[in-house]
């Protein structure tokens, strides 16, 4: 999102809209406020004109937290309440006015009133594997400008369903030279979908088979012998220096796609659950696609093999 900002900054003044507190807001402390208005942005919360909750957002709270005590992950589909009602459309608008362009970032959101050009970030088509369809999603997307879409299978998508000015953008990740080592990693936040992904390689792993460096939120997960917990990183790059051999166990989630476009300009050799690197047009020999977690490890032990005789040759020449 950073370099969506700094490209709109470079165009002129920019305000960031957002929300301080739930729903969707929670990630606003006193620091990324300061980071964000030193960077030169104007910032505009919603309980600066809406001091207490809307009814349709308290509903969404609630909502939300029985959801997540069911454990119903996929019951955020586009029409829920808690993201669909975050923002009041009277606010929206009238926030929109004076302005030249609107950036949005979700489907959630395409509903809101602009009185601008209005753009739609969209990271994942969330309506395709969570509860309520892709019906209202498309309809509201129709009416929009321009869609940014990250994956390019989702992109013909929107297109075959009839969604007008879509435009393919995958993330922009400078290339990386990094040293050939056979250590493997996983790299991801604690999201649902990357929680259930590790979950589907953990059950094949075993300390004899394959030991597994984790990296970001996800490590906290790590809880036998078979991987090694690194904990958050501050280099976006660091996991990629770490580990030659990238896996990729889940096929959901936004940041599934923008991991493997950095493992790519890592130059790392990715081992992907079939359906992950769905957002990029095929590339024959950039990556392997396997269906099962035992096939995800056999890759990886096979890849692993490789690296270490490739370095005892260099060595020996050496």
């Amino acid at each position: 999102m950073w370099q969506h900002l700094r490209i709109l900054r470079e165009l002129g003044a920019c305000r960031i809209v957002s929300a301080r507190k739930r729903p969707v807001g929670a990630g606003w402390t006193v620091e990324t406020i300061g980071e964000v208005r030193r960077a030169g942005f104007d910032l505009v919360f919603r309980e600066d004109s809406h001091a207490r909750l809307l009814l349709r957002q308290a509903a969404g709270i609630l909502y939300a937290a029985v959801a997540k005590a069911l454990r119903l992950n996929k019951a955020f589909g586009h029409a829920n309440p808690y993201h669909r009602y975050a923002f009041p459309p009277t606010w929206w608008e009238a926030e929109s006015r004076r302005v030249d362009l609107a950036l949005i970032n979700y489907s959630y959101w395409a509903r809101l009133p602009c009185e601008c050009p209005k753009v739609i970030n969209l990271l994942d088509l969330w309506s395709d594997s969570m509860w309520g369809g892709h019906q209202l999603e498309t309809a509201e997307l129709r009416r929009t400008d321009l869609i940014l879409s990250v994956s390019a299978d989702e992109a013909r998508t929107l297109k075959a369903r009839g969604a007008p000015h879509v435009l393919w953008m995958p993330p922009l990740v400078p290339l990386t030279d990094c040293t050939d080592t056979a250590t493997v990693a996983v790299v991801g936040s604690d999201s649902a979908a990357n929680r259930a992904g590790w979950q589907w390689l953990e059950s094949a792993l075993n300390p004899s088979a394959l030991s597994v460096h984790v990296y970001g939120g996800l490590s906290g997960r790590v809880a036998g012998s078979h991987a090694v917990a690194e904990g958050a990183y501050a280099d976006r790059f660091q996991p990629y220096r770490d580990a030659g051999i990238v896996l990729m166990p889940t096929s959901l989630g936004m940041g599934v796609q923008i991991k493997g476009v950095e493992a790519l300009a890592c130059g790392r050799a990715i081992v992907a659950r079939k359906g992950a690197m769905r957002g990029l047009i095929p590339d024959e020999g950039a990556w392997i696609e396997v269906q099962t977690a035992e096939d995800m490890i056999e890759q990886a032990k096979r890849l692993q093999g490789r690296r270490r005789r490739a370095s005892s040759i260099e060595q020996g020449r050496a």
